[in-house]
């Protein structure tokens, strides 16, 4: 049976649908919190578990890197995971781009990379931070090596979005008014006001992270935001989807 397109379910009244036979779990703004990141897979592994039989999606909304202590954990435990799965999508975050435009040798973005949360990533890999003197070409190589080729390519190859029946994934929202496959890729990583003050029907139900909400999560009719500010509060959420149901999955410590 051909499915419903979600801009005339809207219309008509009806709820947003997950894609069709798969629940899915999106996970908001990790940021280097590698025990929050632990405890909040053992909860969707065991809400998982007590629902009705059926595959699981797991969406990182990007983000993962920065603030928190552990980022060269978390790094290691989602590329690792991603590279096990097809049921895996870890998307691209602005943190995660700014590492990846540090590593080009660009003085200004290693400058801002580093004022926004980079320093951590940096000692959790036990890199040293810039040396006095030191070109921003010398600084990126070091960088590079001490994260590891390896790890910088599954960077470069992290989606921008992804998609599930009426629900579209992306780091921190959309454009109003432009069609999803005619986004940029600023703006997938980085709008705020015209998206979260938006109303209007985008196409899909995005579903995001980038601006901290302090209860946790937000679930309007157009949007649902799942970044609860890990690295500040010691919370990390996550939102299930499947059918027409939607519902929170959280960790605290």
């Amino acid at each position: 049976m051909m499915r419903m397109p979600y801009t005339m379910r809207s219309r008509l009244g009806l709820g947003p649908r997950a894609g069709t036979g798969e629940r899915v779990y999106a996970i908001g703004d990790v940021h280097g919190s590698i025990e929050l990141l632990n405890r909040l897979m053992a909860k969707i592994r065991e809400d998982h578990a007590k629902r009705k039989r059926m595959p699981m999606r797991l969406i990182v909304l990007g983000d993962f890197l920065d603030r928190g202590d552990n980022s060269a954990e978390v790094l290691q435990k989602l590329r690792l995971l991603d590279q096990a799965s097809d049921r895996v999508c870890v998307l691209l975050g602005n943190h995660e781009s700014a590492l990846l435009d540090c590593t080009e040798g660009n003085a200004e973005a290693q400058e801002e990379w580093l004022r926004y949360g980079g320093d951590t990533t940096l000692r959790s890999f036990d890199i040293a931070p810039p040396k006095s003197g030191e070109s921003a070409e010398a600084f990126a190589l070091r960088v590079t090596k001490g994260i590891g080729e390896e790890n910088l390519d599954w960077l470069r190859d992290r989606p921008l979005s992804a998609r599930s029946g009426d629900y579209f994934f992306c780091h921190a929202g959309v454009r109003p008014y432009i069609p999803l496959h005619r986004q940029s890729a600023d703006d997938l990583l980085t709008i705020r006001d015209e998206f979260l003050e938006s109303e209007v029907d985008h196409g899909a139900v995005i579903v995001h992270g980038h601006s901290i909400v302090n209860d946790g999560a937000e679930i309007r009719h157009n949007r649902i935001n799942v970044d609860s500010g890990a690295y500040q509060t010691g919370k990390l959420t996550a939102v299930g989807l499947e059918g027409t149901a939607q519902w929170l999955v959280e960790a605290s410590i």
